[in-house]
């Protein structure tokens, strides 16, 4: 560590030249040296023509230097005319594009608000049509709950008809049975009245003969007998007679009658609900 306040500035040397201070030396003897005499060699001054040379060279690498730059400026200045020539071409061609956009733009939204206007007409034409149908569905209820009366009616009809079917077949069947049971009795009739011919033809023939009293007697009363018989038959039979036949024939046609103005009623109430108006229509 320095510490100025203990230093010691008494054996400081000063720094003035006085006499004191001239050294002493011994004078020495002389010495002498004798050399011999040199040649002079005579020195040829450099040749300046390579400078020159260089120089030439220097310079005509300048001028090539000067020229080539020349040459690339003016190469640039084709360029860069060309190239504003070319975003010139661009710009144009831009604002052709440009133009196109917004002609197309124009007519997008022209199409738009057309379109606009079309779907809000076609839904006003949707929301009429949807309270038309409100309406109709209503009525088709209404239309329904009646169809389900008519419905019921026709089934009680059809159960009617099924039973008056029935009833229709059984007394057909008892016709044919009757009619079965009359032509059996004509037969039978038919056959007792060949016999009765036959039987007055023998006692005209035995009243011809003579006096056979007791053949004749006894023919007279086979033919009694016979007629008798023919004029029980249809009392004692279950067979109709043609006026029982008459009458049921026509109570027969008028039951058909009424069955087919029912079948046709039936009918016209089946094709009533085709005459409704359908949805959406």
């Amino acid at each position: 560590m320095r510490n100025d306040a203990n230093d010691d500035f008494d054996n400081v040397p000063s720094l003035r030249a006085d006499s004191l201070d001239d050294d002493d030396f011994v004078p020495t003897a002389a010495t002498s040296v004798r050399s011999r005499n040199t040649p002079v060699v005579k020195v040829k001054s450099a040749s300046t023509g390579p400078l020159w040379a260089l120089v030439g060279a220097l310079l005509i690498a300048f001028a090539g230097l000067a020229w080539w730059s020349f040459q690339q400026i003016s190469l640039m200045g084709q360029q860069l005319v060309a190239t504003q020539e070319s975003f010139a071409r661009i710009s144009e061609e831009a604002a052709g594009r440009l133009q196109d956009i917004s002609g197309k733009f124009v007519a997008n939204e022209a199409s738009v608000n057309n379109g606009s206007e079309a779907l809000k007409l076609q839904i006003k034409q949707l929301e009429t049509q949807l309270l038309e149908q409100g309406k109709q569905q209503v009525g088709v209820a209404g239309q329904a709950t009646e169809l389900d009366k008519r419905l019921a009616q026709m089934t009680a009809s059809t159960t009617d008809l099924s039973n008056a079917n029935a009833k229709l077949q059984g007394q057909v069947q008892a016709l044919t049975d009757a009619v079965a049971s009359l032509k059996a009795a004509q037969g039978e009739a038919a056959k007792r009245d060949a016999e009765i011919r036959e039987l007055v033809a023998d006692v005209a023939a035995l009243k011809k003969q003579g006096n056979p009293s007791a053949a004749i007697a006894r023919l007279e009363q086979d033919l009694v007998v016979l007629k008798s018989a023919q004029d029980n038959q249809p009392g004692n039979s279950d067979a109709p007679t043609n006026k029982e036949f008459d009458v049921f024939r026509i109570q027969t046609t008028r039951n058909i009658t009424t069955l087919q103005s029912q079948v046709q009623n039936l009918n016209q109430r089946l094709n009533a609900p085709a005459a409704v108006t359908p949805i959406g229509q």
